[in-house]
């Protein structure tokens, strides 16, 4: 059995997985909660893999994430992580500012905070994208930058990822999204405007960052949930055998899916 946790729309069908997220979008996904117990026997996955979902999960839940994944996982079973790679996106940051390319300089500060701030489904990269789509024909290397740092199509801008769902669901479910989004401001309301302004989101679940990990970071937790043989690879590679970089990390160009600042763990379960 091979595990693909928070899939979104990019899961292998057959070959032994079984793709997962909390809001499946496709028959081929179960659904699950991934902060709770996952709905697997001890020790009968072969591989655990997740890709831009540890960065959604709330800092002091990380451990119990990892060490289901390490409990579902037979001995000497492989874990792959890929999340946005911190030290990549500071490095991005101050090689850009220093060449005076200011504009990508400060698209890089924008991808890292407004992810991790931000109080309104979309945020300020939303509102970006928007503004970015309409000056596409005016920026062509400010549009390969952002689709290269990001891995998003260039005549997706309008539907990205961080600005909410790839699928757009049917007519009453938009009714009714809209029917509780009402609701719900009118309620929000009734609030201080201050307490509002610095307690409330209204951005989608799963929509903002609650950390940001580098390499050590990263390698410091899993050895703190009992994995081993710690190591980095990349977007084309992996100590897995056969594992489908092709399918999962790699997007119809052969480009890395997820964009540059992507980072690639993989660690292991000890045999026993």
């Amino acid at each position: 059995m091979k595990l693909n946790l928070a899939c979104g729309s990019t899961y292998v069908d057959g070959d032994g997985w079984v793709n997962f997220d909390f809001a499946p979008l496709s028959p081929n996904v179960r659904q699950a909660d991934l902060l709770q117990s996952l709905p697997i026997h001890d020790d009968s996955a072969d591989i655990v893999y997740t890709s831009h979902f540890l960065e959604h999960v709330p800092r002091n839940s990380v451990a119990g994430f990892l060490e289901e994944c390490r409990r579902v996982l037979k001995p000497g079973g492989s874990l792959r992580i890929v999340v946005p790679d911190l030290e990549d996106i500071c490095r991005t940051y101050l090689a850009e500012r220093d060449a005076g390319r200011d504009d990508r300089a400060d698209f890089v500060a924008l991808e890292l905070i407004d992810q991790c701030v931000r109080k309104e489904s979309g945020g300020k990269l939303g509102q970006y994208y928007d503004d970015l789509t309409k000056r596409m024909a005016d920026q062509p290397a400010m549009v390969s930058f952002v689709a290269e740092r990001t891995g998003h199509n260039l005549v997706e801008f309008g539907v990205a990822e961080e600005c909410g769902s790839k699928k757009k669901p049917g007519l009453a479910a938009r009714v009714s999204r809209k029917l509780s989004a009402l609701r719900l401001r009118v309620g929000l309301a009734l609030l201080p405007a201050g307490f509002r302004s610095q307690n409330v989101s209204l951005a989608e679940i799963g929509e903002t960052h609650q950390w940001v990990w580098d390499f050590h970071m990263l390698r410091a937790v899993l050895l703190d949930c009992d994995f081993v043989d710690i190591a980095r690879c990349d977007c084309r590679s992996s100590r897995i055998p056969a594992f489908p970089v092709e399918a999962l990390d790699l997007d119809q160009n052969n480009q890395p899916r997820k964009g540059t600042g992507s980072m690639y763990v993989e660690a292991r379960k000890p045999t026993r």
